[in-house]
């Protein structure tokens, strides 16, 4: 049965249990009849919505919260939403069957399913399929926590021991780009099909006015409740930074205009980390 080889994770936070009614009513309208366990992954908070159990892991940060998540998880294979998406548009239960069944018998590692940070996969090599991409283990956030079919074993050798944050977990892996002989034998791929869409919600820590009118023409009831809605000035800012992040060429150059306008890059804070 589909639901002994696949659970559904949702990673969140007790900070952002505003934001669970709302993405769970998008996962209840848009993914009819799930026929997996899904789970709430937090700390210590409480939830009560059919079909969703929750896992609370303590007060540790999102890697220790996780691991506890997949090593008490009996099914081999997981699929990872973050609240703070909300879906968009249907999901189709026998799409999404044939994926599982295809990972399995391709014993696929990796199988990312959101184009985020993956706009560029036009440029990659095809996967035995015209819409399956392998993703290039020497690329930056080749593997990331975006929407994804992951083998458990192969997602608990990356996360490693140590207690830290998600954004330094893509960032870690982005570090192991530098070294792509380490994950060679795995089997990292991106679906171009865009089998599950994505609508964020929430950008650091506010929410984004697009994604609010978007969501509210699709009939969706957004409770704002004492989250604080992103400023014209804040939607800016983060949509030059996202504008800077896709250019390849005078990356660097451009970065340094940025730092001067007062952004705040990814790759700064890690590097200030570990410094």
């Amino acid at each position: 049965m589909d639901k002994h080889k696949l659970s559904i994770l949702v990673f969140s936070c007790d900070a952002y249990s505003d934001l669970w009614e709302g993405f769970f009513n998008s996962m209840e309208y848009y993914w009819k009849d799930i026929p997996y366990e899904c789970y709430l992954v937090n700390n210590k908070k409480q939830f009560d919505k059919k079909g969703v159990t929750v896992l609370n892991g303590g007060d540790g940060d999102w890697s220790a919260r996780v691991r506890v998540t997949l090593e008490n998880l009996k099914t081999p294979y997981v699929m990872t939403f973050l609240d703070d998406y909300f879906i968009c548009d249907k999901i189709d239960n026998e799409k999404i069957r044939d994926v599982l069944s295809y990972v399995e018998s391709e014993k696929i590692d990796y199988y990312q399913l959101d184009i985020t940070d993956k706009e560029d996969y036009y440029k990659w090599v095809n996967y035995k399929k015209n819409y399956l991409y392998d993703i290039p283990k020497t690329r930056d956030y080749w593997v990331d926590t975006s929407i994804a079919i992951w083998k458990k074993d192969f997602f608990l050798e990356l996360l490693g021991n140590e207690d830290y944050s998600a954004w330094k977990f893509e960032l870690d892996r982005n570090d192991d780009a530098k070294h792509p002989e380490r994950y060679k034998s795995k089997i990292c791929v991106f679906d171009s099909r865009l089998l599950v869409s994505m609508c964020p919600m929430v950008i650091q820590g506010k929410y984004y006015p697009k994604s609010i009118k978007f969501m509210q023409k699709k009939g969706f009831n957004i409770h704002i409740g004492n989250r604080k809605v992103m400023s014209k000035k804040e939607v800016f800012m983060h949509e030059l930074k996202r504008y800077f992040s896709k250019i390849y060429f005078g990356r660097n150059f451009l970065k340094s205009i940025g730092r001067k306008l007062g952004f705040t890059f990814m790759s700064d804070l890690h590097n200030s980390k570990i410094n």
